[in-house]
């Protein structure tokens, strides 16, 4: 058996870009493991994966988008070269394989499952996927949903529970985090926010339910308060704001559907302060060999900050312009200290908060503490900080 694993693993690595050696496969824990595998990354996110088989259970290609019309977009080329392959020894070696199919177009949405006709086709036409691929299930990942979807969305899960489950496939839904109103607004608003996502549907028909508890970034104000005035305040994914998220989502959904999403990037921002406002301009994601790279080129060792993230603070002579309003957040704050040296400098600040295994690991303890059914890792590309896998054990 030992021998059989190791020729399984060696075989992988063959298949996504060379010749690695590879550990055998050790037993399960009972807290379950999964990673998205993103297709812009395929190839060295295959080789991370097939290296680190013993930490998983299950694996999620990020591979299918819905286009124009409703029709399926095999982004990652699963129809292409090696993946059959791929996929059959990781089977062997009893990991689930279920892709997500992402959809971010509102207006789209809205069209497809408002409609009968179109929604109960596009039911049978992830069902006819599944089988044909011999997949274990779906991972429905549709974002940007409006309240006026809520209905037909529910009724999609529901379609697409009574089509999956017969054949004993899983359907995993993926859902934005959804904190507490308390942390959303300084004074609760008469109009509350309305999701399009209902959780008592979700803990009905989803054998899976995946929180993106990840791009925190500005949003909950309490913690703004506590945490980042006079200081640099911006995480991925704090865990005293991750535990809200799960608190809240575990008074509908069952514990032990829940897979909590854990983010292996982070994000820099451009930071400047004018009469109390604190002003983040997101400029791009960092993946954790990224920020490495950046604090060599700055000569500067990454910090642990209050978010429990690492970060690089530093100063520059660079000046990003035009940045979308979209990723601009204004947070109430006294000056941050490296703000006012640097502007006293002429200069301009910058700031990077990152994940790495520590934070990792300190969210998985979270999941454990709420008797959540596992963590899911998003993104496994090559790139995160490679003692991370060591905490998915």
């Amino acid at each position: 058996m030992r021998t059989k694993r190791f020729l399984i693993i060696f075989f992988l690595c063959i298949i996504v870009s060379g010749i690695f050696s590879a550990s055998t496969v050790s037993a399960k824990t009972p807290f379950y493991y999964g990673v998205w595998l993103p297709f812009w990354q395929k190839q060295s996110g295959a080789t991370d994966i097939s290296l680190h088989l013993d930490s998983l259970n299950e694996i999620s290609p990020f591979s299918y988008e819905v286009g124009q019309g409703g029709v399926l977009i095999d982004s990652l080329k699963i129809n292409s070269g090696n993946w059959d392959g791929w996929f059959s020894a990781m089977r062997d070696l009893k990991i689930k394989i279920t892709p997500t199919l992402a959809w971010f177009d509102s207006d789209g949405i809205y069209a497809m499952l408002s409609n009968t006709k179109k929604r109960q086709a596009h039911e049978d036409a992830i069902r006819d996927l599944v089988v044909s691929k011999n997949f274990d299930g779906i991972d429905i990942d549709y974002e940007s949903m409006t309240s006026s979807t809520k209905p037909y969305f529910s009724l999609f899960l529901q379609g697409l529970a009574q089509r999956l489950h017969p054949l004993k496939k899983t359907l995993a839904c993926t859902i934005v985090p959804r904190p507490p109103v308390s942390s959303l607004y300084i004074k609760t608003p008469k109009t509350l926010p309305k999701y399009a996502e209902d959780y008592v549907v979700l803990n009905k028909y989803c054998d899976e339910v995946r929180i993106m508890a990840y791009d925190q970034g500005t949003i909950d104000v309490q913690l703004n308060v506590s945490k980042g005035s006079g200081t640099l305040y911006a995480p991925t994914a704090d865990p005293d704001w991750v535990e809200k998220v799960i608190k809240n989502v575990t008074q509908t959904i069952s514990p032990k559907k829940i897979m909590l999403g854990i983010p292996t990037y982070g994000y820099e921002f451009q930071v400047s302060w004018k009469d109390g406002i604190t002003t983040y301009e997101r400029l791009r994601s960092f993946t954790f060999r990224d920020a490495m790279g950046r604090g060599d080129a700055i000569d500067s060792l990454a910090t642990r900050n209050n978010a429990g993230e690492l970060s690089y603070i530093f100063a520059t002579t660079t000046f990003m312009s035009g940045i979308s309003k979209n990723l601009t957040f204004k947070v109430s704050s006294a000056q941050p200290a490296f703000v006012a040296s640097s502007s006293a400098k002429g200069l301009n600040t910058m700031f990077i908060s990152f994940p790495d295994a520590t934070s990792a690991k300190n969210e998985i303890v979270l999941a454990k503490k709420y008797g959540l059914r596992g963590a899911y890792f998003f993104k496994a590309d090559g790139l995160l900080d490679p003692a991370t896998w060591d905490v998915m054990k």
